[in-house]
Order: structure tokens, then C-alpha cells, then sequence
């Protein structure tokens, strides 16, 4: 099956075989600290504004609600995190990683928490390598087909988005529409399809290699509220179809992996450890959106946070800030010569 520019995920058997991992009850979830942490895995990066679904198509994708509302895997996770168990997709072993929300998710949710986040855990540090090997063979925009593609907050996100990843790796990145209702009424239903036209253009616009799809638009979506009022084979028979569909979305993904280092990473890299977060493009994309608001402000206070969060990423040395001199890692003492 191959990428279309946009891909409906079909109702028949699986692509690929797929594996519930039922014995994950208790599902380890580790704190992504540094890109090294996940060497010579398969990693599929998963971004998007909160309760877009990233966290829902985790544990449909496991089979089973693998990750609790108390853990730091969720919809409102302040951390970059993935489940240590990896997942089966064809011959791949894939390692699924859920990123903080980006902006407009929330007051700690912004989209200069997002870059610093994101340059910490792609700067090489002390032991940078001979070569750079690409880590992320794929990633997963989710988007709520009710949030409209051209409001000042999701532009913003996509040219956050854009500037994390490059152009290099477009074709291994699918955007995935959620929470589709198969029972709406004409008026919503059609208002939804001009919705996804707009998300449509738009990426074929900013994102011309990428794909975009709809997920659960041909079962439809319940709420765990509404799942739990069904009979057990019913709720059952639901979260097979769910897991099934996470899995076909995977396995078009994963028909062409990124056979290239996303943009932030390469440029981190280059830099060395004397690199500066406004040196990147997701650096400087971060000021030019900070700049705007700084001029749209009024609030004396709310102006100066800003103009300091600006001189943070213009003027920071990136090894220094998020790897302090004297600190170990992995067995070696940083001293920044």
C-alpha cells in the first residue's frame, strides 16, 4: 500500500502482523533525556497539540491501556517519553515516542518549552559522534479534525514542526486526523470534510512530500465514557478495530523510513558543543514568534519575559546549559574545553 497525498486508512485485514502486548499492565515508561538514549532503535515520534490522540493511539497501538493518567505518558505530559517495550510493525521493532503538546495546549504548553526540550535532547554533548546515524525512522502529526488548519496557533505549530524536522525527511512523516464521528449530522459532517480540505491544502502547500490521513473515520470514535457503557464483547470488538487501525497507520508509515537525521539534530550536530539555540532554524523560528508577540503586548511584565526568553536562545551555548560543567554523563565528566 502506498503513500497517497491523502490516505484513508481502509477497513481490511492488517498490512502487517501486529502484536498486542498484553503483558504490559505495567508498562515502563522512561523520560527521553538525550537522543543516545535511544541508539540503534526504531523511533517513531509522535507530536501534536494535547488530546489530540497521541496518547490514545499509544495504547491502541499496544492493544491494551498501557499507560495510566498518572503516569508521564499521557495527554497533559510536561516530558518527552516512551514506552520501553517496543512494538512490531512488519520486520521493525518501533519504540513510540509522545512529545510535550504544542502550543496552544495549555499554559505549559508552549512552543519555546517545546524547542529548548527538543535541542537538550538532540545536542550531541561531549561524546559527539564520527557520523551521524538517523535514530527517528518516522513521525505522526496528530491533528483534531475540529481545530482548524489556518488559526494563528496551528500555523505557528507547523512552522515549529517544520523547523524540528526538515524538508529531508517529509516522506516519512504522515499527519493523522482524529476523532472523526461517523454518526454526525449532515451540516457537522460536512463541516468536517471542509475542515480536513483545509488541513489538506495546507500541508500539500508547507509539507508537499508528506501524507495525511483520517483515523477511526470509517468506525467512528467513542470516549472511554461511552466505551465503558458497552457490554463486554461490544467494548472488546471496539478496541480490536481501534488497535487494528493504529496498526495500519503505522504500517504506512513505516513503507518508507527517513533514511535522513531531522533537520534540528543535523544542525546541533554541525554546531558542535559550542552551539547556540538561536543559531538553529528551530532557534530562530522560536524568536521570530516570540518578536511578534512581543509586539502585540502590553503587559510591561509579559514584554520582558519575552525579551529575556529571546536573549535565552540567542546567547545560550546549548552543551553548557543543559549539560553544566562538572556533571556526568554516561561515565564521563563534562568540562566544556
Amino acid at each position: 500500500m502506498r503513500f497517497d497525498q491523502t490516505t484513508h486508512v481502509p477497513n481490511q485485514s492488517l498490512p502487517y502482523p501486529s502484536r498486542c502486548l498484553v503483558s504490559l499492565n505495567m508498562a515502563n515508561v522512561t523520560v527521553l533525556h538525550h537522543i543516545e538514549g535511544l541508539d540503534g532503535k526504531n523511533v517513531v515520534l509522535l507530536f501534536g497539540k494535547t488530546r489530540a490522540g497521541k496518547s490514545t493511539f499509544v495504547n491502541d497501538a499496544y492493544g491494551k491501556k498501557v499507560v495510566k493518567t498518572t503516569m508521564r505518558l499521557t495527554s497533559d505530559t510536561n516530558e518527552i517519553s516512551y514506552v520501553n517495550e517496543p512494538i512490531s510493525v512488519g520486520d521493525l521493532e518501533v519504540y513510540l515516542v509522545d512529545t510535550v503538546g504544542l502550543g496552544g495546549s495549555g499554559k505549559d504548553h508552549d512552543r519555546a518549552s517545546f524547542a529548548w526540550r527538543w535541542l537538550r535532547i538532540l545536542h550531541p554533548g561531549k561524546n559527539r559522534k564520527s557520523q551521524l546515524v538517523p535514530t527517528v525512522k518516522g513521525i505522526l502529526y496528530f491533528i483534531d479534525i475540529m481545530d482548524g488548519a489556518t488559526n494563528e496557533d496551528n500555523i505557528r505549530n507547523l512552522e515549529t514542526f517544520k523547523a524540528l524536522v526538515g524538508e529531508e525527511v517529509l516522506e516519512s512523516v504522515v499527519f493523522v486526523t482524529t476523532k472523526w464521528v461517523t454518526s454526525a449530522e449532515p451540516n457537522t459532517q460536512r463541516r468536517l470534510e471542509n475542515i480536513f480540505v483545509g488541513w489538506e491544502e495546507k500541508i500539500r502547500q508547507d509539507f508537499p512530500k508528506a501524507s495525511i490521513l483520517r483515523l477511526d473515520d470509517t468506525t467512528g470514535r467513542l470516549d472511554e465514557e461511552d466505551l465503558s457503557k458497552l457490554s463486554r464483547l461490544e467494548r472488546t470488538k471496539r478496541e480490536r478495530e481501534y488497535h487494528d487501525n493504529a496498526m495500519r497507520v503505522l504500517g504506512l508509515l513505516l513503507t518508507k523510513t527517513a533514511t535522513q537525521p531531522i533537520l534540528a539534530q543535523k544542525e546541533m550536530y554541525a554546531g558542535g558543543k559550542r552551539m547556540k539555540a538561536g543559531q538553529t532554524t528551530l532557534g530562530q523560528t522560536t524568536i521570530r514568534h516570540l518578536s511578534i508577540d512581543i509586539e502585540r503586548a502590553r503587559d510591561i511584565t509579559i514584554i520582558q519575559q519575552l525579551r529575556r526568553t529571546i536573549e535565552a536562545i540567542k546567547n545560550s551555548v546549548m552543551m553548557k546549559v543543559f549539560f553544566p560543567k562538572g556533571t556526568r554523563r554516561n561515565g564521563e565528566t563534562i568540562s566544556h574545553k
